[in-house]
């Protein structure tokens, strides 16, 4: 095998892996971790990527040795576990695709992978997501709304076209397309009515759609792609570039907005950042869990194990179930507020006048009152 056949090779194991799943960021990972033992198999056996393949197949070398040394190279060179694991999976697919057989129960009793240390995010709260709306611009504040409103993944939501949206719907429905799922299936969520607004100031704003016509020019509009108009003038046709505003860019936007605020901006045990996208997600998942039961949160999510169960469910309990959770996944609905402490005033009026019903009874039954309540008869 020559050096260019092996970079073939390469390539041609992580086109696979892009047909899977269509994920950049999964063949991403395989090649850095290919990458790693490249660099291995050099520095511990002073051969190429091409020489090993060659040795393992000629019986000259123990693959499951090769690989649990690599292991130990990775774990003394300080890398995390989690990142341990994928790399070791990404070397022994492409082993497997170079035509090694590679047997797992073999695999598992030889090399031993690190445990991932498992350390606790601090959770998001309403009122952080207030204050990071009140530094963020007015797309990304609309993101987090449909992201905390719908447990979508930042990388559907970038993804999405108006014809995804259905505001007919009560609530508001979005159809997420197999193809941009990260499981390849189909599935439906919702919105609240404060991310509806948001979004429809935001596509008012930047694409100038109107409420109550078709806007039928705009139906294959990627919603959260670029919004420069002379931006938009030079790349017209958004179908062929979903990837054009992808979630790095949202990710550094949001970073830049909110990085000289240190409450916001503070680091998690594990070194990462309290507020994130997918920070977003897992609020989704305890809120809407907490109100109506976690089965029908992880089938919005997506989870591939809930959705036949919430497909079971009839059109009107699936809304019904989502608009029991609303009032807990608004964010900064103050009118929903107004109205709880006038109901609340109400019902302290209800009460006092009751009050003053019943020292009137006892005062004109000639009973003395105490001190401390004969004021409420003045």
């Amino acid at each position: 095998m020559t050096e260019s056949n092996c970079e073939n090779l390469i390539q041609n194991f992580l086109d696979s892996v892009y047909v899977l799943s269509h994920s950049k960021n999964s063949t991403d990972v395989y090649r850095t971790g290919i990458k790693h033992f490249t660099k291995f198999v050099q520095e511990q056996y002073q051969k190429s990527l091409k020489d090993i393949i060659s040795a393992i197949k000629e019986e000259q070398m123990d693959k499951y040795q090769i690989l649990k040394d690599f292991v130990i190279y990775l774990d003394k060179a300080g890398k995390k576990p989690a990142s341990i694991k994928i790399w070791v999976v990404g070397t022994k697919g492409f082993l497997k695709h170079s035509g090694i057989k590679i047997y797992h129960e073999d695999f598992k009793m030889t090399v031993r992978l690190p445990k991932r240390v498992q350390q606790r995010e601090e959770p998001l709260t309403k009122e952080i997501i207030l204050r990071i709306f009140n530094n963020v611009s007015a797309k990304i504040r609309t993101i987090i709304l449909v992201a905390t409103a719908s447990g979508m993944r930042i990388g559907e939501i970038i993804q999405l076209k108006l014809s995804d949206v259905d505001f007919d719907s009560k609530p508001t429905k979005i159809r997420i397309r197999a193809d941009i799922t990260k499981t390849r299936e189909s599935r439906e969520t919702f919105l609240t009515v404060e991310a509806t607004n948001s979004l429809k100031d935001y596509l008012t704003r930047f694409f100038e759609w109107k409420e109550d016509e078709s806007n039928k020019n705009l139906q294959d509009l990627l919603i959260f792609s670029r919004t420069s108009k002379s931006y938009r003038k030079s790349n017209n046709d958004r179908k062929k570039t979903p990837q054009q505003n992808n979630s790095s860019i949202l990710i550094n936007s949001m970073k830049r907005h909110i990085e000289n605020i240190p409450e916001l901006s503070r680091l998690n045990e594990n070194g990462r950042h309290m507020v994130h996208f997918h920070a977003f997600r897992k609020y989704f998942r305890t809120v809407v869990g907490n109100a109506v039961g976690r089965d029908y949160a992880e089938a919005l999510m997506g989870h591939h194990f809930y959705l036949d169960t919430y497909y079971n469910l009839p059109e009107e309990k699936k809304r019904e179930m989502y608009l029991q959770a609303e009032p807990f996944l608004t964010i900064s609905d103050y009118a929903r507020i107004e109205k709880d402490l006038h109901s609340v005033k109400q019902r302290q009026k209800q009460i006092e006048e009751k009050q003053l019903d019943l020292i009137q009874l006892i005062n004109d039954d000639h009973m003395k009152l105490p001190a401390s309540l004969q004021k409420y008869l003045q």
